[in-house]
């Protein structure tokens, strides 16, 4: 979600984005029917086995098998200009890293086609992350992350609480921005 709040400046610098994960295409359909995400197109890697597994981004222990989150920005001649591995389900990069990598391509602005999902979303689809929970959810990331820095006592591990903070405060302006 907060990269459709920022596909503007995506598009502009050339780049699109494009969410893998282990769901099947109906559940991907439903995550962008719920988030509003008409942007972001959706690709599906059921098992890991075709594109997760080969980059290490897939945990068969957890929930029989999920993708890491991890961040990876390629140029057109499909070389990794940057990546980012999540060390857990709640680690993500900042911003202004994947924008500083996607505008070092030097690539024109681009205006594709939004995204279509290829499933329909059946009414009885459920086991997504409602969006009425969103808020609270990242407000409570947010004061914990603030919380915890303050106890620690180097300032490596507070530098990970402050990052987690970072991410729940730029989720918590991304959610309010497409929302409004």
């Amino acid at each position: 979600m907060r990269l459709e709040s920022q596909i503007a400046d995506i598009h502009g610098a050339g780049a699109e984005v494009v969410a893998l994960s282990v769901n099947d295409d109906v559940r991907q359909a439903g995550m962008a029917e719920r988030w509003k995400l008409n942007n972001i197109k959706m690709a599906s890697d059921a098992g890991g086995e075709s594109i997760l597994q080969p980059l290490g981004l897939f945990d068969p222990d957890d929930r029989g098998g999920i993708a890491l989150p991890a961040m990876i920005v390629v140029g057109p001649d499909g070389t990794e200009a940057y990546r980012y591995n999540g060390r857990d389900f709640a680690d993500r990069t900042t911003d202004d890293d994947v924008m500083a990598a996607v505008r070092g391509l030097n690539l024109d602005g681009i205006d594709p086609d939004p995204w279509v999902p290829t499933a329909s979303v059946p009414d009885d689809l459920s086991g997504f992350f409602p969006v009425g929970r969103y808020a609270a959810y990242f407000a409570g990331n947010k004061f914990a992350a603030i919380a915890i820095g303050g106890r620690l006592p180097d300032k490596e591990t507070a530098g990970i609480a402050r990052e987690h903070r970072l991410m729940a405060e730029a989720s918590l302006e991304a959610f309010e921005q497409l929302n409004s």
